[in-house]
């Protein structure tokens, strides 16, 4: 399968980009729909996760002078003390969220804010309707196919968090559900099979079909389908997806989302969108998932501040107390923070988010044909179309890092469906990449995410890799004082490309002397340059490549020629 780049637009990074209500052209999915919900038929079994020991808990915020410029959008949304009918505010009510006890009320803003303002028992909270902004091997060809650009897979990422290595451990388990609120998701052919509900509000969306692209994009990073010969791989393996459409995007309908998802018993809710104030309807939602026992990920903004964005803010406690919410920062190849991504206190781990300072190399997923998010030629994403007229793209951002965890987590649960939220998200902490002797840091958090290592903890055993070598050529004239350049491919177990997570060797002697060598590995190929002592003729040189990974036996091959007279 190859892959041509349609265009890539060479503008600044497009970090956090405002979602607009787009009009639904196309038809809702296949299945039933009834009331904003698109089912299989018929839905296959689910695995609700453990609710945990903890009580329910109701946000509450004081009283305090609001201005009715605050409210000049006519809409609040207010928290409801136990058994409080809004009706009783004199007030319009637009819409109840019972689970949640909040209500949207419509009114003069000057009404809205002697709400806000007003001492009332029965009052929880009163705020402004705000937006929201996104945040933005196998025989998947784009798993192992080598991008020229960056000398590493399309799906770099995929290997950078030994995802395959884990996948190798368990397939995942298709009756495990991760919940996506975001815009949408399209039937892309990398997520055949994987959908297994969908839902909108009707009052705004006629199906949960995405034409703004962010929403299939990172669905395609959780659960593309693996071994099926087409495109990506997810991270989960076998899970499958609910997905809320929340268009427009504002708290209310994030809100709405992570109930209904909760409702549908996934046992992870990934939130790749941030907002700048926290607002009281999205935490009781949080608070709902997490007493029902669903891991929530979020993503901690892209604005490269030292405070993660809300609503990952409140998901994970002050210098990395264990909790069943995780905020993902991004990394980049190095495994480094990139410098876009939001750090802090509440900074749970980080995952792949970008691949370097470029910001038309970064990670790849699947978009629909109409992707306003990535059709914008002010965006930097580069996008690409296959043979079949399949789309996909590269973007940076800590909304493609949150659904690698998201994924990940979802293929820990599948190896020990026992765990709670809070252990899965230890499990994912204590388990990431960092340096000896670390632990938590307010830049990193715990580390960079460790597929590999997080399954292989909950399983007990490890995933055992191979490396192997073929095609070794030696390139270069064999005479006195000419320069070579010994070369050979290097592969996983899987026949994948070995790019990172191995050390380049070599050794090389001429007439029985020790003769320096440059090694490295590049794309799949590890090479080893040298220059030929200028008096040699005649003599023997013997030489070798080595590569070598953890916990891996190493791989090597031997050469030999004698250098021209």
């Amino acid at each position: 399968m190859l892959l041509w780049q349609w265009f890539g637009r060479p503008a600044s990074r497009r970090a956090v980009v405002v979602l607009a209500a787009v009009s639904t052209l196309a038809a809702a999915p296949a299945g039933r729909a009834d009331a904003g919900h698109s089912a299989l038929v018929p839905l296959p079994s689910v695995s609700p996760p453990t609710p945990p020991d903890a009580p329910m808990r109701w946000s509450r915020s004081p009283s305090a002078p609001a201005t009715a410029a605050a409210f000049a959008g006519r809409r609040a949304v207010v928290g409801l003390a136990a058994g409080v009918d809004p009706r009783v505010f004199g007030l319009r009510v637009l819409r109840r969220l019972p689970k949640l006890r909040l209500a949207v009320l419509a009114g003069a803003p000057r009404e809205l804010a002697a709400l806000a303002a007003r001492s009332d028992r029965r009052l929880r909270y009163v705020e402004p309707l705000r937006r929201v902004a996104p945040a933005h091997v196998r025989d998947d060809p784009l798993s192992w196919q080598i991008d020229p650009r960056s000398g590493a897979p399309y799906e770099w990422a995929f290997h950078a968090v030994g995802a395959d290595a884990a996948l190798s451990l368990t397939r995942g388990d298709p009756s495990i559900l991760v919940g996506i609120v975001d815009s949408g998701v399209a039937n892309v052919r990398d997520l055949r099979g994987k959908v297994a509900e969908t839902f909108w509000d009707p009052r705004s969306n006629a199906s949960a079909d995405d034409l703004v692209g962010h929403g299939t994009f990172v669905s395609s990073v959780i659960a593309a389908a693996n071994d099926d010969g087409i495109g990506l791989a997810g991270y989960c393996g076998a899970c499958r997806l609910a997905v809320y459409k929340a268009i427009p995007l504002n708290d209310l309908q994030i809100a709405a989302g992570i109930e209904r998802l909760t409702d549908a018993h996934v046992r992870i809710v990934n939130l790749s969108l941030v907002e700048p104030t926290v607002s009281q309807d999205i935490v009781d939602a949080i608070d709902y998932a997490l007493a029902a026992g669903v891991l929530v990920v979020g993503a901690s903004g892209n604005e490269g501040q030292g405070t993660v964005d809300f609503p990952a803010s409140v998901l994970q406690p002050a210098n990395g107390t264990a909790s069943g919410g995780i905020a993902v920062g991004a990394s980049d190849a190095a495994g480094n923070r990139a410098g876009f991504s939001n750090w802090g206190s509440q900074l749970s781990l980080v995952a792949p988010g970008s691949f370097d300072a470029r910001c038309n190399v970064g990670i790849l997923g699947a978009i629909p044909q109409i992707a306003a998010d990535f059709d914008n030629r002010q965006s930097c994403d580069a996008v690409y179309v296959d043979r079949d007229g399949s789309r996909y793209a590269y973007a940076s951002g800590t909304s493609f890092a949150a659904p690698a965890v998201a994924g990940i987590a979802a293929l820990v649960w599948a190896a020990a469906p026992g765990l709670t939220n809070v252990q899965v998200a230890s499990v994912l902490e204590q388990t990431a990449t960092r340096p000896p002797a670390n632990g938590w840091s307010s830049t990193v958090g715990w580390g960079v995410v460790n597929a590999q290592a997080a399954v292989e903890s909950v399983l007990g055993r490890r995933a055992v890799d191979t490396l192997s070598f073929s095609r070794l050529r030696v390139a270069g004239v064999r005479t006195p004082g000419a320069a070579l350049t010994a070369t050979v491919r290097a592969t996983w177990g899987d026949a994948t490309p070995v790019v990172t997570g191995a050390t380049p060797m070599c050794r090389l002697a001429v007439g029985g002397k020790a003769l320096r060598s440059r090694a490295q590995l590049l794309g799949g190929v590890v090479s080893c340059a040298f220059t030929l002592p200028p008096r040699s003729a005649g003599k023997r040189v013997i030489g070798s490549v080595a590569l070598a990974a953890a916990a891996t036996p190493p791989a090597t091959a031997s050469f030999a020629f004698s250098v021209r007279r």
